[in-house]
């Protein structure tokens, strides 16, 4: 006979324990001192991802020695599909992109398990190396087995931060941070073999078959925000190319199919995964790793500047950026090989562009068209905000589009990955 638990033993009405959380706390620190009574921790996380609940834990540790230096505060981040089916449901049908019957939400549940696998191999692959932007991971619990219920990360809380915002206006210089910091991961992922089975594939390349027709009626939502004449002669033309990239995976095979060395690609480095100085604005820490996949570093690139700058500042600054990134990767590589030039890696940038944005594009209309985005004086100054940023990638979509046909038509869009 089973015995019932109290909620209070539950982090954020999940399937963890306090118990399971600070037996595994304790064992990575290394310490007999435990969680006091007035522990606690408070949502971080909801409206900010769609994948997951996250924590901000205080932990009132009882019992350290003196000579200890315990974290006060640490992030704990558990895989969940209810944040992405709330957002769903909120969407109205035709811009829905995951939708169905339980058996569905099912399947994506399995998916989660398997990205917050990836998660946990990245972050177990880049603790070997010093100064990352990223967070210091205390323990990363994988999925092994259908049964089990107890995946967690926990991570450093990174103190003074506060996250980049799709709102706001950000600047050239912050984004070229970004730049120099993902050139020496990817570095990084060319002098160290990389050998986890869950970052050879799996979640992120089953992710691109998503990319149908739903994604005409989420980009159609613009609509909502902006009926102009404009705004919808830009969406016929936009329409007309779309077939083209439904199900395209070229982000994930452009370096097979180019014959290049590929690094290791966050895959979702939105301005929401990125955590700034609260008082320089300066970078502070790169987050949310569960899309990590092989790739081209540009795809990165190119999505955080396109939820962080306005389309003219992006444009201007690109050439720039993109040097930057590649910059700091031959800077960090001490002697390997690199694995295109900076003028292949302009190249590809082009040919990535269109696959990029059109990811931010569609999320970006979901977010403004979602019923939850209250009214608001201030959010109508954000909503034209984003749907300006949306039209402007909409724009050089189609311009690339066009450009780069000499090269794309010698590329194929859908291809196996492996």
């Amino acid at each position: 006979m089973g015995f019932l638990r109290s909620p209070l033993e539950f982090i954020l009405d999940t399937s963890i324990t306090w118990a399971e959380f600070e037996n595994q706390l304790r064992l990575s620190l290394g310490t007999e001192a435990r969680l006091g009574s007035n522990k606690s921790v408070i949502d971080i996380g909801d409206g900010n991802g769609f994948t997951s609940r996250c924590g901000l834990i205080t932990c009132d540790w009882v019992g350290a020695a003196v000579e200890e230096r315990l974290p006060q505060k640490v992030v704990i981040k558990i895989p969940s599909a209810l944040p992405m089916r709330t957002l769903q449901d909120s969407l109205s049908p035709e811009q829905r992109q995951f939708d169905g019957d339980d058996e569905i939400w099912k399947e994506m549940e399995e998916s989660l398990k398997e990205a917050h696998n990836v998660e946990v191999a990245t972050y177990e692959y880049f603790k070997d190396f010093d100064r990352l932007s990223l967070p210091r991971l205390y323990h990363g619990i994988p999925f092994e087995s259908k049964d089990q219920i107890d995946g967690q990360i926990c991570l450093e809380y990174v103190e003074n931060s506060r996250m980049m915002s799709l709102s706001e206006r950000h600047n050239i210089e912050q984004v070229a941070q970004i730049a120099r910091a993902i050139g020496k991961m990817q570095a990084c992922s060319l002098k160290k073999d990389v050998r986890a089975p869950d970052l050879c594939g799996g979640f992120f390349e089953r992710f691109y078959t998503h990319r149908t027709k739903a994604y005409l009626g989420m980009l159609k939502g613009i609509f909502t925000v902006d009926n102009s004449s404009t705004t919808r002669m830009l969406m016929a033309k936009i329409e007309n190319i779309l077939p083209d990239y439904y199900g395209t995976n070229l982000p994930l095979t452009i370096h097979k199919q180019m014959g290049f060395r590929p690094v290791l690609v966050n895959g979702d480095l939105r301005t929401e995964n990125v955590l700034l100085d609260k008082d320089s604005e300066a970078l502070a820490s790169l987050i949310d790793w569960q899309c990590t996949h092989f790739g081209v570093g540009i795809e990165d690139l190119h999505r955080i500047a396109l939820f962080a700058l306005t389309a003219e500042n992006r444009r201007m600054s690109m050439p720039m950026l993109v040097e930057e990134m590649y910059s700091s990767l031959v800077e960090n590589l001490y002697g390997v090989e690199p694995p295109y030039s900076l003028e292949k890696l302009h190249l590809i940038s082009d040919l990535l562009f269109p696959h990029c944005a059109l990811f931010f594009a569609a999320g970006c209309v979901s977010l403004i068209t979602n019923k939850s985005f209250e009214s608001s004086a201030t959010n109508e100054v954000k909503t034209e905000r984003m749907s300006t940023a949306v039209k402007g990638a909409l724009e050089d979509i189609l311009e690339l589009h066009y450009k780069n046909k000499i090269h794309s038509d010698l590329l194929e869009f859908k291809t196996p990955c492996k």
